[in-house]
C-alpha cells in the first residue's frame, strides 16, 4: 500500500442524518493520521468506511487507485483495526488468543510462535504470556488488544481510542511502538479525544465536525494556519511577581490572568503580593520558554514551574471553538 484514499464519502445510518458527509481524505505509507473531534462527530464511522466494515452510500475508498469495496476481504487482511470495545476472549490466555488470530491469517506453527513471542515482548506482556485474559488488568486487556491488531503485519492501522484505559507510562509506551510501526512503513489512522497524547508522535491532523471534515493537513501546517505559535504557558512564581511580569511583557507575552499561589491567599496582600500564579501567551517555539526561565532567574525572580497549559492541537481545537456532532 502506497496511499489510501477516501473520496467524497457520505453515510447515513438512518437514512435522514449524515453520520459523515463530503469526506476527503488520505492516508499514505508510513504516515500518523489523527483523527479529532467530539464524540458523536463522525470519527469512528470514518474508521469503519476504512476498514471496508461500512459501504459508503456515496463515494468511495481507494486503495492505489483501485476501489477497496470491490477486492475487500483481500484488503482486510492487509489491515489491522481496534474498533470500540477490546473484543477479548476472557478465558484464553494472552499468547494463545494472539495465536490464534496468527493462524487466521494463515501463519504456520513455526512463524506464529516467533511472531506472537515478537508482539508480547513489544508491548511488555511477556510475563503474562500463560495468563488467563479474566486475570489481566483493564492496561494490559487494552495493550492485547492493539497487539492482536499487528500480529499479521498489516500496511494500514485504524486505531479508535486506542489509549483507552492505559495510565501514563503505557500511554508513551504505545505512542513509542505505533511511531517505530509507522516508520516501518504502515500508514496508521488513530481516533483520540486525548489530543496531549497525539502532540510529537502523529503526521498528520484530520479534525472532524459534525460529519464533516473542517481542517486536514500537516500538524505543522495546521498549527501555522490556527496561529498556535502564541502557546498558554502557567508560570509559579514564589517571589519577585512583579519583576516576572515585566519579564514576560518583553517578550510580548499576553498576560491573561494574575492569581494567588495558594489558596486564601490575595494578590491585593501585602504579605502575599510578591507570589502568584502567572497565566501568559508566549509567541514563538517551546524553546522560547528556556529563555524566559534563564531571564527570570537573573532578574532574580523565584520561579518554582513554568509549564504549557495545553498542547498544540488543544490550542488548534480551541481556536476553532466548537463541538458539532452528527
Amino acid at each position: 500500500m502506497d496511499q489510501v484514499l477516501c473520496r467524497e464519502i457520505r453515510h447515513s445510518y438512518d437514512g435522514v442524518r449524515d453520520a459523515i458527509s463530503g469526506l476527503t481524505l488520505t492516508v499514505s505509507k508510513g504516515e500518523v493520521l489523527a483523527l479529532i473531534g467530539p464524540n458523536g462527530a463522525g470519527k469512528s464511522t470514518t474508521l469503519r468506511v476504512l476498514a471496508t466494515l461500512l459501504r459508503p452510500d456515496q463515494g468511495s475508498v481507494q486503495w492505489d487507485g483501485a476501489d477497496a469495496w470491490e477486492d475487500r476481504f483481500q484488503i482486510r487482511r492487509r489491515i489491522g483495526f481496534l474498533g470500540d470495545g477490546t473484543s477479548l476472549y476472557p478465558t484464553m490466555t494472552a499468547a494463545g488468543y494472539l495465536r490464534f488470530f496468527a493462524e487466521c491469517y494463515g501463519q504456520d506453527d513455526a512463524a506464529a510462535t516467533k511472531r506472537v513471542d515478537e508482539v508480547l515482548e513489544m508491548f511488555d506482556l511477556t510475563s503474562k504470556a500463560s495468563a488467563a485474559i479474566s486475570e489481566l488488568s483493564k492496561g494490559m486487556r487494552q495493550r492485547l488488544a492493539i497487539a492482536r491488531t499487528l500480529i499479521h503485519r498489516p500496511e494500514l492501522l485504524l486505531l479508535d481510542e486506542p489509549a483507552n484505559g492505559l495510565d501514563p507510562l503505557a500511554r508513551r509506551q504505545l505512542r513509542d511502538v505505533l511511531r517505530r510501526v509507522a516508520d516501518d512503513g504502515v500508514g496508521i489512522v488513530v481516533s483520540s479525544h486525548i489530543l496531549r497524547e497525539l502532540d510529537g508522535f502523529v503526521d498528520t491532523v484530520a479534525l472532524i465536525q459534525k460529519g464533516k471534515l473542517e481542517v486536514h493537513g500537516s500538524v505543522d501546517d495546521v498549527i501555522a494556519n490556527y496561529e498556535v505559535g502564541r502557546r498558554v504557558y502557567e508560570v509559579h512564581v514564589t517571589r519577585g511577581l512583579q519583576k516576572a511580569l515585566s519579564v514576560l511583557r518583553k517578550h510580548d507575552g499576553l498576560v491573561e490572568e494574575v492569581v494567588p499561589l495558594h489558596k486564601g491567599e490575595t494578590i491585593d496582600d501585602p504579605a502575599t503580593a510578591d507570589r502568584g500564579l502567572v497565566r501568559v501567551r508566549i509567541h514563538g517555539a517551546e524553546e522560547r520558554a528556556a529563555v524566559i526561565i534563564k531571564e527570570l532567574v537573573l532578574a532574580e525572580v523565584e520561579v518554582v514551574a513554568l509549564f504549557k497549559v495545553r498542547s498544540d492541537l488543544e490550542d488548534v481545537y480551541q481556536s476553532i471553538g466548537r463541538d458539532e456532532v452528527s
